[in-house]
């Protein structure tokens, strides 16, 4: 999404997103450098259960949220657009925030040991 400035400024919404990509680059360093989300990162993380990837227009996770700032427990979440995740170690970054993930069955994929 673009935002049009007009005007000499302040540009607050400008400076919000700023933040918001200056953490999503701080945590994407992390991960980088094999360092995974505390515990206690995702215990104040919003839990995802029953996700789903879903790869259109962008990569996003649906799933039922508990613990999200705006999201009603117990409701179908949407997130924003998924940047990484490592559903063994249980958790997503998406654009947004982290968010702690139930873990599921992955699909099998068959092979020459079925």
């Amino acid at each position: 999404m673009s935002i049009l400035n007009r005007g000499p400024g302040p540009f607050p919404d400008l400076a919000r997103r700023a933040r918001k990509y200056r953490a999503l680059a701080e945590d994407l360093e992390r991960i980088a450098r094999g360092e995974h989300p505390t515990d206690e990162i995702l215990r104040s993380a919003p839990h995802l259960s029953e996700w789903r990837v879903y790869l259109h227009p962008l990569p996003y996770l649906l799933g039922t949220v508990v613990g999200h700032p705006q999201i009603e427990d117990g409701q179908s979440c949407r997130t924003s657009e998924l940047v990484t995740f490592d559903p063994i170690a249980g958790y997503a970054r998406t654009y947004s925030r982290f968010y702690r993930l139930e873990p599921r069955e992955m699909p099998h994929r068959g092979g020459d040991d079925d």
